[in-house]
């Protein structure tokens, strides 16, 4: 055998792909009467959470996907998508011309908000598999990430 596992199941890589795709998809088919993608709903709710804490005066894409941690291209492709939905606005920068401000609009904060509670329900729903050995969960992920 060439792998160090006798079984799949004793594989940590393997057990996070597992629990990983299992939870993406209780989050797909959450958000899916909204109408939104997970990556658009992540990327939705941090530009409202970044502006509406303050820091987000002049957000730009690449400040969003740092801070979400999603690659730039792809970030960029699904602003656009937002835009056309008319949740987000994407401006350009007043000192720089070659970013792009990003704004949620009216309808996308609305849109936030609601999505942020069926989001936060799925994983109250998924996690609560873990009991009192949640927040120990969330050190080792946290020490991994």
């Amino acid at each position: 055998m060439s792998s160090e596992f006798s079984d799949a199941q004793d594989s940590p890589g393997f057990l996070l792909w597992e629990v990983t795709n299992l939870w993406q998809k209780k989050i797909r088919l959450a958000l899916e009467p909204l109408a939104l993608t997970h990556i658009q709903f992540v990327l939705l709710f941090s530009s409202h959470w970044l502006v509406s804490r303050g820091g987000g005066a002049d957000l730009t894409q690449i400040q969003l996907a740092q801070y979400a941690r999603v690659d730039v291209n792809v970030t960029s492709q699904v602003l656009r998508e937002l835009e056309r939905k008319g949740y987000i606005t994407r401006s350009t920068h007043p000192t720089d011309t070659r970013a792009k401000v990003i704004a949620p609009t009216p309808a996308g904060t609305e849109l936030a908000l609601r999505a942020v509670q069926v989001v936060e329900a799925a994983d109250r729903e998924f996690f609560s598999a873990l009991g009192r050995e949640q927040e120990h969960f969330i050190q080792m992920m946290r020490r991994l990430r």
